[in-house]
């Protein structure tokens, strides 16, 4: 069927990798998006080393997203409270909801990323440039 998301099998060591940040500190890796998936969902990794930054808070407007915690402590901001999850923390954010996440810790952190509705991967200059901009 057209428009179908395919099926996906990703190993560990699959995907495609994006180093953002002044210091490159913060790993972005893409699992699925795109048209692989209709443009229905992005599924990526996020691991940022001690200290690396989160995007600058934002809001999408018609987008549904979901942090789950890989590897903890990460800071999260949903609307205007930050809270710290661990290991297993999951935090799900309506669209119209500000938000972001960093790594304030020494040690490095990890999180899955679901973007639900839209192709992501198409935003990394964007999301790279806002990095750089820091």
């Amino acid at each position: 069927m057209k428009n179908q998301p395919k099926p996906i099998i990703s190993h560990p060591t699959d995907g495609r990798s994006y180093k953002i940040g002044a210091k490159e500190n913060t790993e972005v890796i893409f699992k699925a998006d795109g048209e692989e998936v209709a443009n229905k969902y992005a599924i990526t990794e996020w691991w940022m080393e001690a200290g690396g930054p989160g995007p600058a808070p934002h809001v999408h407007d018609n987008n549904n997203e979901l942090i789950y915690v890989l590897q903890g402590p990460v800071a999260v901001l949903v609307g205007e409270k930050w809270e710290t999850l661990e290991k297993g923390g999951l935090v799900v954010i309506p669209a119209g909801t500000q938000h972001t996440f960093k790594n304030d810790s020494d040690q490095r952190v990890g999180i899955l990323n679901i973007f639900m509705d839209a192709a992501y991967e198409a935003m990394m200059p964007q999301i790279m440039k806002m990095y750089a901009d820091k």
